[in-house]
């Protein structure tokens, strides 16, 4: 009996001890559990803080160019039919080029597996020899990007040079989704530069505003 006593006594001192140690490496899992966590986090926040830092950056060395080759692309790529575009440039370059044009029409759009489209402006061109190959040289000079599709070449008995020329034109949907705030972005390289830069010699499409007269009445119906 005394023994028995003995041992209820020691486990009695020891029991707290134990139970103690137990909450202690409960208690100490769950801490460094959420220590690991906190430190993902701030982890994951710094590099977040990094790329933005970066992202800012590059968005300061482009700030003044980066408007100009905005539009310089969606004037030489544009999201809709250029067609009517393509038609005014081909107007204005026969016009500095002295020659004639007639039968101007567009055809219907295509698309091809990329998700690009195109559409053919055809038309007649007269003029000299010279003065035709240089109107049809100078049609990759202006935006949107046209390219000569077809070219068919016939000479007047009187001298003068007659084409039938079929121009193709591209256009392509903008893009839809941006990347994620945190995504890293780059400066634009060497080569994407000088693209820009070659669409920067391009002839842009010039639109005429029609202006409303002033000489009319606030209210038509008025009498």
């Amino acid at each position: 009996m005394k023994i028995q006593e003995n041992v209820i006594t020691v486990i009695k001192a020891v029991l707290p001890f134990f139970i103690i140690v137990i909450l202690f490496a409960a208690v100490g899992q769950f801490g460094f559990g959420k220590i690991a966590v906190v430190r993902d986090q701030i982890s994951s926040a710094q590099s977040d803080q990094k790329i933005l830092s970066q992202k800012l950056d590059v968005l300061k060395s482009i700030q003044s160019s980066g408007a100009q080759f905005s539009n310089l692309v969606v004037a030489a790529l544009p999201d809709t039919n250029p067609s009517l575009s393509v038609i005014a440039q081909i107007k204005a370059l026969a016009g500095s080029a002295g020659v004639a044009l007639s039968e101007v029409k567009a055809g219907s759009p295509t698309v091809d597996s990329t998700g690009l489209s195109a559409v053919n402006v055809s038309f007649n061109v007269i003029g000299s020899r010279v003065q035709v190959e240089s109107f049809i040289k100078a049609i990759a000079s202006f935006a949107p990007i046209s390219v000569v599709d077809k070219i068919k070449i016939s000479e007047s008995v009187l001298g003068a040079t007659l084409a039938n020329v079929s121009v193709k034109s591209f256009y392509a949907p903008f893009p839809t989704k941006v990347p994620a705030v945190t995504s890293a972005i780059t400066d634009l390289t060497a080569a994407e530069k000088q693209i820009l830069q070659g669409l920067s010699s391009l002839t842009q499409p010039r639109f005429a505003m029609i202006q409303a007269g002033g000489g009319g009445k606030a209210d038509p119906f008025s009498p």
